[in-house]
């Protein structure tokens, strides 16, 4: 039960971590008023060609540094079966890489491959980290 609450738990992280540097990425550079409406295919396919790479990047990284520290706490959480936590909360976040996907086809593909793929790599290195990273017992002496 302890290794499902930690992949829950690392989940939720990654997203707030994810939300947050959506929202600063934003007020770097805000969507213009116009291109918010997403009622048809053709708005939406203007906002997708009007973004800059500056947005497209910072979702990935934004997903990436989600993931790391969503991997981390999923793998402090579990104290066990890190490898597993860790590729449950990569794979949660891939719904994100799938999500864009669907949005941005067929103009930047690459953008939802690089989330699909950071979000399972840096999951797994936050979990990685975590792992090394972990104080030992010392032996008790007399």
């Amino acid at each position: 039960m302890r290794k499902y609450l930690a992949v829950i738990l690392g989940t939720v992280i990654s997203n707030v971590i994810f939300l947050i540097i959506g929202v600063l990425a934003n007020t770097i550079s805000p969507t213009p008023p116009e291109l918010m409406d997403s009622r048809t295919p053709e708005a939406v396919a203007q906002r997708v060609a009007a973004t800059p790479t500056f947005t497209w990047i910072s979702v990935i990284v934004g997903l990436a540094v989600g993931a790391f520290f969503g991997g981390m706490l999923g793998a402090k959480t579990a104290k066990s079966e890190k490898l597993w936590v860790t590729t449950g909360v990569g794979l949660l976040l891939s719904v994100w890489a799938f999500y864009t996907f669907y949005i941005v086809y067929p103009d930047v593909l690459w953008v939802p491959l690089a989330m699909l793929v950071s979000g399972f790599l840096f999951s797994f290195l936050g979990g990685l980290i975590f792992g090394r990273s972990a104080p030992t017992n010392p032996p008790l002496t007399n």
